[in-house]
């Protein structure tokens, strides 16, 4: 078998291989120009999930840079290239689930790893080449490098088979019975029954004979300030040092006692003026009562006005005069009235 370089000199074979290994240098050079090189320690990652889609579908467009300390970066902002390219969503941080995170190591050198996530959708079927992205990254010294992603080329397939190219008619809209009618009907029935129960109910009720009402019981007033007697005692007022108040329940009880016994008005009434009206009433209190009611309603007033204190037996005396002025009450009640005085002969 001969040589591809037979024919040639050993000078021109020489020669030729030259110019190549010259065109091979110089290609690398303007190839080196037009990528600029990264700085030492950073690396950039970017990819395409998944690489066949159909139209429409989201696709993840994730982004790993990996950083030395106090390195910054800045990315662009997304736009859409053509009609048919639409940005879901733009780049944000991805989360990283913790079993991810055990499971893969951090860099040995301290560098610092961010990873960031856009969402696109494209809808042209083919081939799509999604363009570098050219990102801003500045070293701790305020060097500023633009550093450019690799392309990634994008496979967009249809939604319609082979077979089928067409696309099919709408289906027709499914008829759901409505529940909401028995729940109404329903609720009309409930309302009609519950409107003929009231009116049977008030029928019925017209119909039945009114029950007598029983007379309410009168309370005897009496009976009723004896009892306000004895509630007053067992409060203990006067060994708690409640004095006045005692002596100004006991007051009013004995007022009570005297409008009912005597036929009188006390309320709002002076001791004077009490006094005034039972003396004006005939056949009422003898004159040992009414001395002895006038001296337990001064003695009242004393404490209560004139903040007069008195001592145990001054107290234990009026207690026993008010149930005596009640005893005489009742006395008084139960007297049939005193028939009415025949005119003197000769007196019109």
């Amino acid at each position: 078998m001969m040589s591809r370089w037979s024919g040639f000199s050993r000078n021109e074979r020489g020669a030729r291989g030259s110019v190549g290994t010259s065109f091979l240098c110089v290609s690398a050079f303007l190839w080196l120009l037009q990528s600029p090189q990264l700085p030492p320690g950073v690396e950039i990652k970017i990819e395409a999930q998944p690489r066949k889609a159909l139209v429409g579908d989201p696709i993840r467009i994730d982004l790993e840079l990996t950083l030395p300390q106090s390195y910054q970066f800045r990315l662009p902002m997304l736009e859409s290239p053509t009609a048919e390219f639409t940005i879901l969503e733009p780049f944000a941080d991805v989360t990283v689930s913790e079993g991810e995170n055990k499971k893969e190591k951090p860099p040995a050198d301290g560098r610092i790893r961010h990873r960031k996530r856009a969402t696109v959708a494209l809808y042209k079927v083919g081939e799509f080449e999604f363009p570098p992205l050219q990102l801003s990254l500045r070293s701790p010294e305020g060097k500023e490098t633009v550093a450019a992603t690799q392309s990634l080329k994008i496979h967009i397939q249809s939604v319609l088979s082979e077979k089928e190219q067409n696309l099919k008619d709408l289906k027709k809209q499914a008829e759901i019975p409505d529940p909401v009618n028995w729940i109404l009907w329903l609720a009309v029935l409930l309302v009609l029954l519950a409107v003929a129960a009231g009116v049977w109910w008030w029928w019925q009720r017209r119909r039945r004979p009114a029950l007598p009402v029983p007379e309410q019981l009168l309370v005897d007033p009496l009976a009723s300030a004896e009892a306000d007697l004895h509630d007053l005692l067992a409060r203990r007022w006067l060994e708690n040092g409640f004095v006045k108040q005692f002596y100004v329940a006991l007051s009013d009880i004995v007022k009570k006692v005297l409008e009912s016994g005597y036929g009188i008005h006390t309320l709002e009434k002076t001791t004077p003026e009490v006094m005034e009206n039972l003396r004006e009433q005939r056949a009422a209190a003898s004159t040992q009562d009414l001395a002895s009611i006038e001296s337990l309603l001064i003695h009242c007033d004393l404490v209560k006005f004139a903040k007069y204190v008195p001592s145990q037996i001054e107290t234990e005396n009026a207690v026993k005069d008010a149930f005596q002025i009640l005893d005489a009450c009742k006395r008084s009640r139960a007297l049939p009235a005193a028939p009415a005085a025949e005119p003197l002969a000769g007196v019109p």
